[in-house]
């Protein structure tokens, strides 16, 4: 059964609620779903406030935390290499 997963950001100063989230199996599903969507915004984020560091922010349908993620693992410079 596919669950609904909501990805907020914020930092000390500011916070973006996500109204619309996205379906998924599980966690996991949803964070590789959102991933470049994730990045780009990393990328966004860190060049437009050094200062702050931003957070993600993932509340499952019931509005419960189930998880926070640094915003900066997902910017190009904390992406692994690609190894093929």
């Amino acid at each position: 059964m596919l669950r609904r997963f909501y990805f907020d950001v914020g930092n000390d100063q500011e916070a973006i609620r996500d109204e619309e989230g996205v379906q998924a199996e599980d966690l996991k599903q949803a964070l590789a779903d959102a991933y470049d969507v994730i990045s780009e915004m990393a990328d966004d984020l860190s060049a437009a406030d050094l200062n702050n560091s931003w957070t993600l922010i993932v509340r499952d349908e019931t509005g419960l935390t189930v998880a926070h993620v640094p915003i900066g693992l997902f910017s190009i410079s904390h992406r692994m290499p690609c190894r093929g």
